[in-house]
């Protein structure tokens, strides 16, 4: 255990790595699109009621996901999205929680809620059989072939990289 203590992570951020982007280049520097629960809420029954995002809400259910865990990664990735804050997020999570359950019980999907302590820890085989879902799925997805993107060519502009001095210089 000590010698893994000496031994340098090559895999960890260079200093200065998180302010190497624009200010407001990230989607959750910018004023949410969603301010208020109400909102929120409405953005959330109007998305998960739709026959595909409940179909994959069924999916994750079965396969013994719990409830509390997939409301949490929804709220949390749209927080990241910029649709709404945190603190609207965490007011959303028990909606969200129930909606789910809502769209478990009108299929009659057993499910585990996660609100239970026996419910709280995933097996090593639940999980081994939602990561070979995903890379069927990720096979799947690659095996069709994606239309040809046009990238347009921006002409190099070699006097604007030479004013750079260095990783955290400013650009005039």
């Amino acid at each position: 255990m000590a010698e893994m203590r000496n031994q340098p992570l090559f895999d960890a951020p260079i200093p200065g790595q998180g302010m190497l982007h624009e200010l407001g280049a990230r989607p959750w520097q910018n004023p949410p699109q969603y301010t208020t629960l109400e909102e929120t809420v409405d953005f959330y029954i109007s998305k998960m009621s739709t026959d595909e995002v409940a179909n994959q809400v069924l999916d994750v259910l079965e396969m013994g996901i719990p409830v509390t865990d997939l409301a949490h990664v929804i709220q949390l990735a749209n927080v990241m999205e910029g649709v709404h804050t945190v603190d609207v997020g965490v007011l959303v999570t028990p909606i969200l929680i129930e909606f789910i359950m809502l769209i478990g019980d009108s299929a009659n999907v057993k499910y585990r809620t996660g609100l239970d302590e026996e419910d709280a820890n995933i097996s090593d085989a639940t999980i081994q059989k939602a990561i070979r879902k995903f890379r069927e799925e990720e096979e799947q997805s690659e095996n069709v072939e994606p239309e040809a993107e046009q990238v347009a060519e921006q002409p190099e502009d070699t006097g604007a990289m030479n004013n750079l001095a260095g990783l955290m210089s400013r650009r005039n």
